[in-house]
């Protein structure tokens, strides 16, 4: 990762050239911490401008540099062409708001400037999910963002990468290629039907990821949207934020409900809210403008997600996410797709 010395200069020569300090300068940066993350680096600081600044971008900053998850050639992912490109469309909240997106010469480093909301938002407290209300906290800022862009025109072409059968199944059957040292990484902890289903759903046609051939219903997505990328309210009232978006693409909505709910939560969770906060989501698409997708479709989408979702503890393990957190998301993911009768679906 880039060892960035931001100064006054610097960050003046940024917020300038996005737009966000239109008029005066940086007279002052103060660095109060730096955390470093598996992708990223983070600096949060303080900054002073000159009177005359117009319009006066808040004092709290953190600075995210980060390297760019594809090709440098590849216009369609990272978190600046997000900022750049899709975030206009969903405002403030649910995103934080982003006063600088830039990458380097090369485009392998991106920098993103957004506002600290420390003060007044928090992570929730992990691995515990968050209580009814806070989950429809949660849901109204994917709500919001998946509203903004059901649909839209330039989805697949200006806006994110288009699917194809091809990178669909070779995508899959990627992943699928580590099933055998995936079981060996779980020896006899996982009993034989387990292994009867994942072998079940890879040796398949694989409908449930070739669902996303068909653009109804095709939003832009967050990707990765677990209970930690949410910035929920300190006071207990008030919005949600959604952050770390460097995994967005197109996909159905409900594959970041199944992703949030049938892969993180346990069993006797999920099945005492996974329909009501179902259907909050779905009555706030119909009143955030929805109206060609009916619930029962939801509920289908959901369910194929939640087959999707077995590659997730792979992909987990591939990662070197911590066993436990591997074997609870195995679990969960296992749990969903029996009590969601997905064997049908194949």
């Amino acid at each position: 990762m880039p060892n960035l010395g931001i100064s006054a200069e610097i960050l003046a020569r940024w917020l300038h050239r996005c737009g966000s300090l239109a008029q005066g300068e940086v007279t002052n940066v103060i660095i109060e911490r730096e955390l470093e993350t598996n992708v990223s680096r983070l600096i949060f600081l303080a900054a002073s401008y000159t009177a005359d600044a117009t319009p006066r971008p808040s004092q709290k900053l953190i600075v995210k540099s980060l390297l760019r998850p594809a090709s440098p050639r590849d216009g369609q992912t990272g978190e600046v062409p997000f900022y750049q490109l899709v975030a206009p469309l969903i405002g403030t909240p649910p995103l934080v708001s982003c006063l600088a997106a830039i990458e380097d010469s090369d485009g392998f480093v991106e920098t993103i400037v957004l506002e600290d909301l420390s003060a007044t938002h928090e992570h929730p407290p992990w691995p515990l999910p968050p209580d009814r209300v806070l989950c429809e906290t949660v849901l109204d800022a994917l709500i919001k963002v998946h509203a903004s862009w059901w649909e839209a025109p330039g989805l697949g072409s200006t806006i994110g990468k288009a699917h194809t059968h091809e990178d669909l199944t070779n995508m899959v059957h990627g992943i699928a290629a580590h099933i055998a040292a995936f079981f060996d990484f779980c020896g006899d902890r996982l009993n034989g039907n387990a292994r009867q289903v994942y072998e079940k759903v890879f040796g398949s046609s694989l409908k449930p990821w070739l669902r996303l051939l068909d653009p109804h219903a095709l939003t832009v997505i967050h990707g990765d949207a677990h209970g930690w990328n949410f910035l929920l309210p300190a006071s207990g009232s008030g919005p949600a934020f959604l952050i770390d978006w460097q995994l967005w693409h197109i996909d159905a909505g409900a594959r970041e409900l199944a992703f949030l709910l049938a892969l993180h939560w346990s069993a006797d969770q999920r099945r005492e809210l996974e329909l009501p906060l179902l259907r909050y989501y779905h009555h706030g698409l119909v009143t955030g403008g929805v109206s060609n997708y009916s619930f029962d479709e939801l509920w289908l989408d959901y369910r194929r997600s939640a087959v999707r979702n077995l590659t997730m503890p792979i992909i987990f393990w591939l990662r070197g996410h911590a066993p436990e957190a591997v074997w609870h998301s195995l679990d969960c993911a296992l749990s969903a797709y029996h009590d969601l009768s997905c064997d049908e679906l194949l």
